[in-house]
Parts: structure tokens; C-alpha cells; sequence
């Protein structure tokens, strides 16, 4: 790379509105789509602002999601212990990404989802049943939030329910910036320990859930490692937990902050695909995502990414490039946001966005109906944002009625 360290930004880059992506992403867009950055660390690594690009570069073969291997970018120190060396289905190449990917498939397809929806319906009774009897403000996040996605992925292994505190608490930890290195790794550790347990005990009482499935027709036939398995359970409880919670949260502040579009929801709760869609491109709250390592020479606008060079690819960057989505700092429920890429693009593609959809249509069909009045107890401007991998709100303290 030839630009002196002093001259480049330093990624990661800061919010001015909360809920909006960094300025500098419209800066750079406009001046220098394809810029370097200076890392944590001192190394430097190839940025992309525009959905065009990075399309491209997310599906480009010789851009490795290896985190292994020598060089590979990483926002943080904490970033790096919270990876470590797992070779989880988002950091594999090909062809072994490609054989996990297809160990996993069928359960997420959108038909199968669906069937979920009976079992989710009964939960979303039973949790505002439980936040209309709670006195005083409700905190959304632990109340509707993470409650939601951690039963959901509960269910779909067949764990304790009660289980799903001591995952919130490890997810957290292990995904928050804010964690020194030894404090994620350890988060990261107990989780995998759990389902090192887990996955001994459904040997000996295997039964018709997932996690039996896999170890009869993957694991026992060689085809999948005991330590694979292990990460690709904690990846499923990250998958399915942690996007969807956050999504829950801030989906739902940013409707309140937008009354308008919110008038337009209550009034015809059909509408909820269309918003679900657009919150998903306007928050892309994966903001951590898509880091790779070049293997070879790449040239992407007439600049040359060499071999050995990071790349960074940022959803967020690609949702909100006016040249795709017009005016992208409007928030509009009518606009045809479907060409987002807040479930990543290409070879890693989010496995799990049928289950995310059913949860957020059904939590944002279904929210302000039953509570029409829903509204901050504090003002916006007292919330806590996270400093993680996924962004959200830390507590969102809301009344009802």
C-alpha cells in the first residue's frame, strides 16, 4: 500500500447520529470509493463505500474470509480474541464453507421457518402478556428483544428455556468491543464448552432435534469434527440471537422516532414486510462484518489490491449509497429497499434471514397493535449505544399506556 499511515482514516469510524452511518462513508463515497485505512494496529487495509463495489468485491473468490490466515483485518484486539482460530462457517473458504453451509441449509429454508410461526405467535402472547402486567416503564430489550430470538434458537436446538439467560450473558460478553480480549475469549469459551456438554449428552439420549441430527448424519460419519460442530452451534445462537434482538430494539426507536411512518404502520399492520425491509437496509446493524484478505491481485476502480492486502467491505456503506437507494438518510416504509445488503451478499450470505424475517415481521405486525401508545419513557438522547460487533441500543426503558 503507498499512502503514509498518517494520511489515511482510521477505521473503525465514529457515529455522529446514532442512528445513522458514520459521515465519513458519504465523504469518501463521493471523493475516493476505494480508499486505505489505518487499523488498531498500525496495519492498513483496502475500504469500499459503494454498493457497486462492494457487490463485487463480496463475491470476488480471491478475497478470503479466512481470519487464520497471516495479515487478515480485524477492527480491534477484542476482535481478535473473540475469533481466535475458529474456523466457524463465516470465516471458511470454499469448498469446506460450501460443505458446512450445506449441513444447515434445509433448516432454514423459508418453508421450514414458517412452521415456526404458530409456536412464535404463542410467544409474542406470552411476552406482552408479561410486559402489560409489569408496573411502571418496560425495558424493551430484555422484555420483547433478546426474550424473542433466544427462545426461537432455543426451540430449533431443543434447550432449557431457562438456559436462555446464561446464553444472553455469554452472547453479550463476547460480542461487545467494550470486553477486554481475556474477557471475550472466556465468553466465547463457556459457550463452547456448553455445547461440547451439549453435544455429549445427545449422544447418549439422541433424539429428533437438530444438534442429534447433525451428530448422526454429520459428526458420526466423519463429515463434521466434534470442535466444527461446537462452533457451528455457538454460531447459530449468535446468528439467531444477537442480529435479531438488536434488530427488535432499534427497529422499534427508529419507528418512534419516525411518527409518521409509524401512523402509517398502525393504520395497516400489513405494511410490516415493507417495513421490516426497510429497517433492515436504514440500520444494517451488522456494522462489523465483512472483513476479508486478498490471495491474489485484485483491481477494483482503477486501484490494484495486492495480494496479502485487508479489505473491508461495509454493508452499512453499501445500504445507504444514494446512487441505489435515493436519499438514503430517509426513512421510508414505501421505498423498494429490497436490494439491501444487510444479510451480507454472496458466498456468505446470512444462512439464517428466512428465520429473521419471520421474527421481525411478526414482532412489527404485531407490537403496536397491541400497544398503540408504545413510547420512550426517557428522552433519545439518554440512550446507551453498544460498542459491538452487531450494533444496538444498550436499554431502551419504554411506557405503554
Amino acid at each position: 500500500m503507498t499512502s503514509e499511515t498518517s494520511e489515511r482514516p482510521s477505521w473503525p469510524f465514529e457515529r455522529r447520529c446514532p442512528l445513522s452511518p458514520p459521515p465519513a462513508f458519504a465523504e469518501l463515497r463521493e471523493k475516493e470509493p476505494i480508499t486505505e485505512v489505518t487499523l488498531w494496529n498500525g496495519s492498513s487495509a483496502w475500504l469500499a463505500t459503494r454498493y457497486e463495489d462492494i457487490r463485487a468485491l463480496l463475491v470476488d473468490r480471491r478475497l478470503s474470509s479466512d481470519t487464520s490466515k497471516e495479515g487478515f483485518p480485524q477492527s480491534s484486539a477484542t476482535v481478535v480474541a473473540q475469533r481466535g482460530g475458529q474456523k466457524s462457517l463465516p470465516r471458511m473458504d470454499p469448498p469446506r464453507h460450501d460443505e458446512h453451509r450445506s449441513m444447515l441449509a434445509a433448516d432454514f429454508m423459508i418453508k421450514q421457518v414458517r412452521k415456526l410461526r404458530p409456536y412464535l405467535d404463542e410467544l409474542l402472547d406470552r411476552v406482552f402478556d408479561e410486559m402489560a402486567a409489569t408496573k411502571g416503564p418496560v425495558e424493551l430489550v430484555t422484555a420483547l428483544a433478546q426474550p424473542i430470538p433466544a427462545n426461537v434458537i432455543t426451540e430449533l436446538l431443543d434447550l432449557p428455556r431457562e438456559h436462555s439467560e446464561f446464553f444472553l450473558d455469554r452472547v453479550n460478553t463476547w460480542m461487545s468491543l467494550d470486553s477486554t480480549p481475556e474477557v471475550a475469549a472466556k465468553a466465547g469459551g463457556d459457550a463452547l464448552e456448553y455445547f461440547d456438554q451439549l453435544i455429549g449428552d445427545r449422544m447418549e439420549n439422541p433424539g429428533d432435534d437438530l444438534v442429534s441430527r447433525l451428530i448422526r448424519e454429520r459428526m458420526n460419519t466423519g463429515a463434521l469434527s466434534r470442535p466444527e460442530l461446537q462452533h457451528m452451534l455457538h454460531l447459530l445462537l449468535i446468528g439467531g440471537f444477537d442480529t435479531t434482538a438488536n434488530m427488535i430494539s432499534l427497529g422499534t426507536l427508529l419507528l418512534l422516532e419516525n411518527p409518521d411512518q409509524l401512523d402509517q404502520l398502525k393504520a395497516d399492520p400489513g405494511l410490516a414486510p415493507k417495513v421490516v425491509e426497510e429497517l433492515l437496509r436504514y440500520l444494517s446493524v451488522a456494522h462489523h462484518v465483512a472483513f476479508r484478505l486478498s490471495t491474489e491481485d485484485v483491481e477494483i476502480r482503477g486501484r490494484c489490491i495486492h495480494a496479502g492486502d485487508g479489505v473491508i467491505a461495509p454493508i452499512l456503506a453499501a445500504n445507504h449509497d444514494p446512487e441505489v437507494f435515493p436519499d438514503p438518510e430517509r426513512f421510508d416504509i414505501h421505498r423498494d429497499a429490497r436490494g439491501h445488503l444487510a444479510f451480507g451478499y454472496g458466498l456468505h450470505q446470512c444462512l439464517g434471514q428466512p428465520l429473521a424475517r419471520v421474527e421481525l415481521q411478526a414482532v412489527f405486525a404485531r407490537l403496536f397493535v397491541r400497544f398503540p401508545n408504545l413510547r420512550l419513557a426517557v428522552n433519545s438522547d439518554q440512550l446507551r449505544f453498544k460498542n459491538a460487533l452487531i450494533y444496538g441500543v444498550e436499554e431502551m426503558p419504554v411506557l405503554l399506556d
